[in-house]
């Protein structure tokens, strides 16, 4: 089936990552997609676990954005970065507006997802968008679609850790951190990367996402 599909994409114009009807320009949407991407405005997230830090998202989870995140994701179509990028930055705005002089820290895939992808997804989208630092790692954690929220939040609390000479040079800054994701759920993930910024001393008063379920 991917052999299939990767010879047909040799010959025929890439379709649109959303409707999947119009032939997608450079940025991997069609005209209409891409405006409905650029009408979209952040908005502040509730997520279930109240530890997690305040989230501002790009958009809903819905539509031409949840369509695009999901070739992003899934299929690896990179060229959707920029688009899901600009739609990110203005998540960034909004909370960069409120944590002055703030670096970010994505949420890293695990080996795994990263090697079937062949790159970071969230660090790649917003490379660009401010001063970004790799401190965290992931190691293999079941997938959490179908999982309950106390397995998620303990999934997440088992598989993120970080690189402790980053994490260390991180802190002796002293700048606060925004933590970035591709979509916040119930807020776990976010969570359980914040406790561990928040062990070697560092504040993490705000998340961002590219959308909120």
């Amino acid at each position: 089936m991917r052999l299939t599909e990767n010879a047909r994409d040799l010959f025929l114009p890439a379709a649109c990552a959303s409707c999947r009807s119009a032939p997608a320009a450079g940025s991997g949407l069609c005209a209409d997609c891409t405006a409905d991407l650029l009408a979209l405005r952040p908005l502040l997230a509730a997520p279930a676990v109240r530890t997690a830090p305040p989230v501002v998202a790009g958009g809903p989870y819905a539509g031409a954005l949840a369509e695009a995140l999901n070739e992003y994701k899934e299929r690896s179509r990179r060229e959707l970065a920029p688009a899901l990028g600009a739609v990110l930055a203005r998540a960034l705005a909004v909370a960069a507006a409120e944590v002055p002089d703030a670096v970010l820290v994505p949420i890293p895939p695990t080996r795994a997802a990263r090697r079937a992808r062949g790159f970071d997804h969230v660090a790649t989208a917003c490379a660009g968008h401010g001063d970004l630092h790799r401190v965290l790692r992931a190691r293999p954690r079941p997938d959490s679609v179908g999982l309950a929220p106390r397995q998620r939040a303990a999934a997440a609390a088992a598989s993120l850790h970080a690189v402790p000479r980053r994490l260390a040079a991180l802190a002796a800054t002293g700048r606060p951190v925004i933590l970035v994701d591709d979509i916040v759920t119930t807020g776990a993930t976010l969570d359980a990367a914040a406790r561990v910024l928040r062990g070697a001393g560092v504040r993490v008063p705000a998340a961002v996402t590219v959308a909120a379920a």
